[in-house]
């Protein structure tokens, strides 16, 4: 029998510096802010405070029963209320 490795390679890259209050008030556009409230990631409720206090007009919501990744594992919810988001923009 033969018996042949199976190796993960994975590329490391450093995790991106958070951005600052400063730069995140420079933002002008619109932003919705979809959080997991598990995201081990983020502080879900520390952003979800921070980024409408910081950029005028923005929107930021953490849906509960998800970890990081809101948009796959409620891509239904998610895409509704990106969707509630848009339309509300002028």
């Amino acid at each position: 029998m033969i018996r042949t490795a199976v190796r993960a390679y994975r590329i490391r890259r450093p995790a991106p510096l958070p951005l600052s209050d400063e730069e995140l008030s420079t933002i002008r556009s619109p932003l919705y802010l979809v959080l997991g409230k598990r995201s081990l990631l983020v502080h879900p409720r520390r952003q979800a405070e921070r980024v409408p206090r910081l950029i005028p007009g923005a929107r930021a919501e953490i849906i509960s029963d998800t970890d990081h990744g809101p948009q796959i594992d409620h891509a239904e919810e998610t895409n509704r209320r990106m969707l509630d988001f848009m339309s509300s923009i002028d």
